[in-house]
């Protein structure tokens, strides 16, 4: 044990950072995604107790909702990397000013996307699967507008949740998420299981925890945590310089996500053409996998407050060094997450109502990612992480879309539906993904371009 904690001791001590101080956020944000993934999975446990129609309604909808909520989650990423940056920097009226700015920009983005969304959404059902039985089409249009007017709160909550991460103040971060995932979890089961409110209990949950966590956010970040002095005025004045920066980040990272989103909408068009269980148990495996992986969420998290600190302070080394070292550390967390988290999978199976056709479907897709993740996971998103920070974006998005499109969508189809594997066809062109986008980053991260020196000196 002594000698893994000098190993990790001398991948991760630094002038920036101490290993102990490493150490508790990581395990800080381990807790923080290992309770979002938990609840997560209880809730679509909960909607999954209704009936193989309502979850697969809901996975039919999870992408385009996931399209426009990513919108503005991906400007609050750009925004708490600025305030990264500041921090690195030690300008407190730059971290005070990003705080206010990124989180209206986050709220006037999602007012307009979800207004448009809430509009569109029988049309665009109608569009994206003309096939499915009208019970389907009922629940997933019920079950998108209920989504887009949670969005406003959300995008709010979600703004201030990342700017506390990337100050480095993960312990907020994991209050904020206790409060909103524990409200979801008990509105759910009152909705959902006491009320029979099915689907649509599951979008008032939603709504209902989304708006109080934004109340509580804003609260925490005025009142109880407000060490760089933000102002309520904060939030309601912008700066060119400042929207420039969260744009430049924020944006090829939302272009980014919006294209990826829409390949995961050709997946989620080609499976329909399988059964209500095939979709059913990939929805199920899905859900699963992202609680066996909270370990990835923490990785992602930690690597953008570090690295994000190390650039602001212009260690440009250091970026570098971290982003190596996290990719290791990272394989043998998400190993040990996995192993010790993967022989809870027949209790999860009875969690979610599986039925008999549908649990050798999850029991084979979970076997593909579980064995395969530690092995390619973080070598495929990591390097994204570092090289976006330094304002990589174009590359990473460029990686990202390509693989995606030349694998899960073009390898996936061809394995899912032409070869005839259903649903591990998708879950096997996946890690091809991984394999693809880890080969084009690191090739990426070898040279210097992508710290892009010459603009920093400007």
């Amino acid at each position: 044990m002594e000698r893994i904690r000098n190993r990790l001791r001398a991948l991760l001590e630094s002038d920036q950072f101490t290993y102990p101080e490493l150490r508790n956020m990581f395990l800080t944000l381990m807790l923080d995604q290992f309770f979002i993934f938990f609840i997560g999975t209880l809730s679509t446990a909960m909607v999954s107790s209704v009936g193989e129609a309502a979850i697969a309604a809901v996975s039919m909808v999870f992408t385009v909702n996931g399209m426009v909520s990513l919108m503005f989650t991906s400007l609050a990423a750009g925004g708490a990397i600025v305030v990264a940056r500041a921090k690195g920097s030690g300008d407190t009226f730059e971290i005070r000013r990003a705080i206010g700015e990124v989180t209206s920009l986050c709220a006037l983005v999602a007012i307009a996307l979800g207004l448009t969304l809430y509009l569109a959404a029988d049309a665009l059902v109608a569009l994206l699967y003309p096939s499915v039985e009208p019970l389907l089409v009922e629940y997933a249009v019920r079950y998108m507008r209920l989504m887009c007017l949670s969005f406003i709160p959300y995008s709010i909550f979600n703004a201030i949740f990342n700017i506390f991460r990337n100050l480095g103040d993960t312990r907020s971060s994991l209050m904020l998420t206790v409060i909103i995932n524990l409200l979801h979890l008990a509105l759910s089961l009152l909705f959902i299981n006491i009320l029979g409110l099915g689907v649509t209990g599951s979008g008032l949950s939603y709504i209902v925890a989304r708006a109080v966590g934004m109340l509580v956010a804003l609260i925490w970040i005025l009142k109880v945590k407000n060490a760089y002095g933000v102002r309520p005025r904060d939030f309601f004045h912008f700066n060119p310089g400042v929207t420039r920066d969260i744009v430049s980040l924020g944006m090829p990272l939302a272009v980014e996500s919006l294209l990826l989103q829409g390949g995961m909408l050709i997946v989620q068009v080609y499976l329909a053409r399988l059964t209500t269980t095939d979709l059913a148990a990939h929805a199920v495996a899905n859900s699963i996998l992202q609680l066996y992986s909270t370990t990835s969420g923490a990785l992602l998290s930690i690597t953008s407050t570090i690295c994000g600190q190390c650039y602001g302070a212009k260690k440009y080394d250091l970026v570098r060094r971290y982003g190596r070292s996290l990719i290791r550390v990272g394989r043998f967390a998400l190993l040990a997450t996995l192993l010790i988290l993967y022989p809870f999978t027949p209790l999860l199976m009875k969690l979610y109502s599986a039925t008999e056709q549908g649990r050798p479907i999850i029991y084979t897709a979970l076997s593909i990612g579980v064995f395969c993740m530690p092995l390619f996971w973080c070598d495929g998103n990591i390097p994204s992480m570092v090289l976006r920070i330094a304002g990589d974006g174009v590359y990473t998005g460029a990686v990202s879309v390509l693989a995606l499109l030349l694998c899960r969508c073009a390898l996936g189809y061809a394995l899912t539906i032409t070869l005839g594997l259903g649903v591990p066809g998708v879950w096997i062109a996946l890690v091809v993904e991984w394999i693809v986008r880890a080969v084009a980053l690191h090739a990426r991260m070898r040279g210097d371009a992508w710290l892009h020196l010459d603009a920093q000196a400007g």
